[in-house]
């Protein structure tokens, strides 16, 4: 039944709505007011449609700079080529100029430390590459001004329409409690298993969809001469560190995954400790029938070798897809029968074993520092970032994040990838970000490739050794994080909305960590749009304290060949 009178004594139910609009209106225009008086000031930016051309005309600021915007990367090989068609299509639609300054080294090994290196002297270049997850929270922890010292790229991501059209657990992997510090320029997959099927064939060997007949095939392979595996140690570990997480992904899936992010999961734990050490068992099995002179090898020699069919298996990423289609003069498929018997077909890329519901992100981004060029810098990561430049450059780097993107990739696998982020949105519990690319932080990614790199040269007996770097890192991820929830950073994506679903434990907790309750559920530096949205209808999920207590290590898998 309804009631035409109003509940409040002498107000009609029509004025009762207006006083509530009114003030509706006021609260909204209060909150941006405040909020705007204590985040810097950003410059106007023209939004362009994901079809758009991007607009040549810079924005105007009091203090610039003239010349090359100076980007630093790791991009040697395969992002060198992709870097040799972005920057003339960049520069002709924007008249600047671009120039790479490229420190090489597998997963960013040694340009992640000369960015830090110039981050921490106060002189960093106009821009540079970063993965995103919590590696960009390493360069605002070693910056002068801490987060000050960079561009929130929330606003922009808004007004650029990323957010309307990007797929969303890609942005939630980047953001720190809805703020953005970098723009993604593309979406690498993880946790792949590249396979020579040839040599499969030759032996009548059935592809590994699951571990057991990976484990099958590795021994099959040593009995007729063969050495199935290429785990290069000439990347300082992060090979390892590559196959390492995969197995642990496979066996663990990705909820515990995910925890290591954070430095959160429980290395007391029975069944992670199990999980541990049939990971390390796991480990050691494949590495002893490694290539010889592994040890002085890199990612692209260890392609290089399989693709020739001297090797049968590699775990690493597809940016593998890339380097064989530029240098290797060879097509990477999907994990599909037309392709695995197809006698033309040498090269599959495969989710690595037990993994093919899972996807593993690893995004290459932007970060900008608040200096000189940043005005330039911006207009470098609104062209990368536009789909007309995600056209040009993940024809030949990764796939592209856009949720209405035609095949416009280079090869198959490409194209599969891409199919399959899109339909794995759906199951956000199901996405990773790869640990050995940006999903931890840098002191702590320089800790597991040493330990890993020794536990495969010393073999078994580095087993406790091993165990211990392992539980120093955890320990090491979790307080730094704790660091950057005192910034209001202290989690991957959106109040409400967890990349992976999951919230660490100082966002359901943070009395108990010594946070502030708004430090920990509101960021205090961007993602104003979403934050104010999500925050009011989002839910937070229930999340148990985990306990921290050093890792036992008396449960060790014996060692067989």
């Amino acid at each position: 039944m309804k009631h035409p009178y109003s509940l409040v004594r002498g107000l009609s139910s029509t004025q009762i709505a207006i006083i509530v609009a009114i003030i509706v209106i006021v609260i909204v225009i209060g909150a941006i007011a405040g909020i705007m008086l204590t985040r810097k000031p950003t410059p106007t930016v023209i939004t362009t449609t994901v079809t758009s051309t991007i607009t040549t005309t810079p924005v105007t600021t009091t203090t610039t700079t003239t010349g090359p915007i100076v980007f630093y990367t790791w991009w040697a090989t395969e992002g060198k080529i992709a870097l040799n068609h972005l920057i003339p299509a960049f520069e002709k639609a924007t008249g600047l100029q671009m120039q790479p300054y490229i420190v090489p080294g597998a997963g960013g090994t040694n340009a992640k430390y000369a960015i830090l290196a110039l981050i921490e002297a106060g002189k960093p270049p106009a821009a540079f590459q970063v993965h995103f997850g919590p590696e960009m929270i390493s360069y605002v922890e070693a910056a002068p001004n801490g987060v000050n010292s960079f561009v929130n790229m929330t606003p922009y991501a808004i007004q650029w329409g990323l957010l309307k059209n990007a797929v969303y657990e890609v942005l939630q992997a980047g953001a720190f409690n809805g703020t953005l510090l970098s723009i993604p320029v593309n979406v690498h997959r993880g946790a792949l298993l590249y396979v020579n099927v040839q040599l499969l064939r030759e032996y009548n060997l059935p592809f590994p969809y699951n571990f057991s007949t990976l484990v099958y095939d590795t021994v099959q392979l040593a009995e007729h001469g063969i050495h199935p595996w290429m785990v290069p140690g000439g990347d300082g570990g992060w090979d390892q560190f590559n196959l390492w997480e995969d197995i642990f992904l496979s066996l663990a899936g990705p909820q515990l995954y995910n925890e290591m992010i954070y430095g959160t999961i429980n290395l007391n734990n029975a069944t992670v400790q199990k999980l541990i050490n049939e990971t390390n068992y796991w480990f050691l099995n494949f590495t002893s029938y490694d290539y010889p002179g592994w040890q002085s090898m890199t990612w692209t020699q260890g392609l290089t070798l399989l693709v020739q069919g001297k090797v049968a298996f590699q775990a690493n990423g597809n940016w593998l897809t890339n380097y064989a289609y530029d240098f290797l003069n060879t097509t990477a498929y999907p994990p599909l029968p037309q392709y695995i018997n197809n006698s033309s077909v040498t090269l599959i890329e495969s989710p690595f074993p037990g993994t093919q519901n899972y996807y593993a992100l690893v995004i290459d981004s932007i970060g900008i520092p608040v200096g000189p060029q940043e005005q330039q810098a911006l207009q470098l990561a609104h062209f990368w970032s536009s789909y007309q430049g995600q056209e040009v450059w993940t024809k030949w780097k990764a796939v592209t994040y856009y949720k209405n993107a035609t095949d416009w990739f280079n090869t198959p696998a490409q194209w599969y990838d891409y199919e399959q982020l899109i339909n794995d949105s759906s199951h956000p519990q199901d996405f990773v970000y790869q640990l050995s690319d940006g999903g931890v932080f840098d002191d702590v990614f320089a800790q597991i490739d040493s330990g890993l790199l020794t536990l495969q040269e010393v073999g078994p007996a580095g087993l406790s050794a091993w165990n211990s770097t392992l539980y120093s890192a955890m320990h090491e991820e979790e307080q730094q994080w704790l660091e950057a929830a005192k910034l209001g950073l202290g989690y991957l994506g959106f109040p409400g909305h967890p990349f992976a679903n999951y919230y660490p434990p100082w966002v359901m907790n943070p009395s108990m960590y010594g946070l502030k309750q708004s430090t920990s559920k509101q960021s205090n530096v961007g993602g104003i749009t979403i934050s104010m949205i999500l925050i009011i209808t989002g839910s937070l999920m229930i999340a148990d304290t985990i306990s921290r207590r050093y890792f036992e290590r008396s449960i060790i898998f014996p060692f067989k060949k």
